[in-house]
């Protein structure tokens, strides 16, 4: 009888063990086949990033090659040879927008920016053939004028846009790369507490149900821990790209998100602000003293906090959005005191700086026809214009 106990004991002890050792088997079958579905995928988004990166890198090097062709119309050294290298940098850049779109899978921010790169591109494509041939015989100083003032800052725009596009699909990049990562090691996790659990039930029959227990718990809390600490870098991944790093005011693409917001839905105030020939601080100090200044000049428009937003879109160039409890007069009032603001004279490593500032103010109301970036355009041509009238005033946009 005891014999029988104890062969009926040893067989239900082999179908235990052959049971778990079965499900075991299949675990890690069914997460070896999830892990490499997760790299195929991972590999193949991680790839069409990388390849929209390099098609962004194609088309600047292309705008920068158009770039120097208008150039050398400018100044008078161009030929047919430029002429026809500008077009087939122009239909270069065409086909590569063409395999940008063809490739797909883009996210709606991608494909946004990509948007405003091509409008851009577009405006400049316009400007280009509208001047190509009279920029040549126009004369130095208008042909350089026309350059500087016309061509040279649509290609910037254009150039800026496509980075932005370059970053977010670098970053998303880096987010799958990350994403897969945190998949992959959230497998291995599965893998070993189906290995503790699977371990702790076989122990169950040996009296250590506690101590399995207790190491369920201190796996989880680790997770918790490890899901905590990516939240953290994820916020401060995201911090990091809609501030401006050397003023820590939000920078462009902080402003675009919240402009897709208010347009066409309601009315405001919106001002852009760029300080006068500020390129001759970097070249008479250098660039570390121009920096310093910018920061200087970022801090004095902070005394505007209560009233406005304020913005650090590029280099030297501010945007305030006024909040709604201003009026016209009230915010045109206000504008002209932050253009006295940024221009007043200040003091750095004892130099005394002081730069006229130009700005453009518009009362934007919900048209349902204008998007961000044509907002954004139509207050730059209008800073522009200040600044060709000799700087040093308010442009009013109507």
């Amino acid at each position: 009888m005891a014999s029988k106990q104890m062969s009926g004991e040893s067989s239900r002890i082999k179908r235990i063990f052959t049971i778990a050792g079965i499900v075991f088997l299949l675990i890690m079958a069914f997460n070896m086949v999830v892990e490499n579905l997760v790299y195929v995928r991972s590999r193949r988004v991680y790839d069409a990033n990388m390849q929209s990166v390099e098609i962004m890198s194609q088309m600047n090097d292309r705008l920068s090659s158009i770039n120097e062709s208008t150039g050398m119309m400018a100044a008078g050294m161009s030929d047919q040879t430029t002429l026809d290298s500008i077009d087939q940098d122009l239909a270069a850049i065409d086909t590569l927008k063409d395999a940008f779109l063809e490739a797909g899978g883009h996210s709606d921010m991608e494909l946004r920016r990509f948007n405003q790169a091509s409008y851009a591109i577009q405006g400049y494509r316009r400007k280009i053939n509208e001047v190509r041939d009279t920029l040549p015989t126009a004369g130095y100083e208008r042909a350089r004028s026309i350059y500087m003032q016309e061509l040279a800052p649509l290609k910037v725009c254009a150039a800026e846009m496509l980075d932005a596009t370059a970053e977010i699909n670098t970053r998303t990049a880096k987010e799958n790369v990350h994403s897969s990562t945190l998949m992959h090691g959230v497998a291995q996790l599965v893998l070993m507490l189906i290995t503790v659990l699977t371990l702790a039930a076989l122990a169950i029959a040996a009296r250590h149900q506690l101590r399995a227990v207790e190491e369920i718990e201190a796996k989880k809390a680790e997770l918790r821990e490890a899901e905590h600490k990516i939240g953290r870098s994820m916020q401060k991944v995201e911090d990091a790209a809609y501030t401006n790093i050397l003023t820590g005011l939000p920078n462009r693409y902080a402003l675009e998100m919240m402009l897709e917001d208010l347009m066409n839905n309601v009315q405001f105030h919106a001002a852009v602000f760029d300080i006068d020939n500020f390129r001759s601080i970097n070249d008479t100090y250098g660039l570390e003293f121009g920096d310093r200044y910018l920061i200087d000049v970022a801090e004095r428009l902070g005394e505007f906090a209560e009233v406005a937003d304020i913005y650090n879109i590029s280099g030297n160039e501010f945007f305030l959005l006024f909040h709604d409890d201003l009026t016209d007069m009230e915010v045109q009032q206000t504008a002209e005191q932050v253009r006295q603001t940024m221009g007043a004279p200040t003091m750095i490593d004892g130099i005394v700086i002081q730069q006229t500032v130009s700005g453009a103010l518009s009362h934007v109301l919900p048209s349902g026809t204008m998007d961000t970036n044509t907002l954004l355009m139509k207050l730059d041509s209008a800073l522009h214009a200040a600044k060709r009238d000799g700087g040093d005033r308010l442009s009013i946009v109507r």
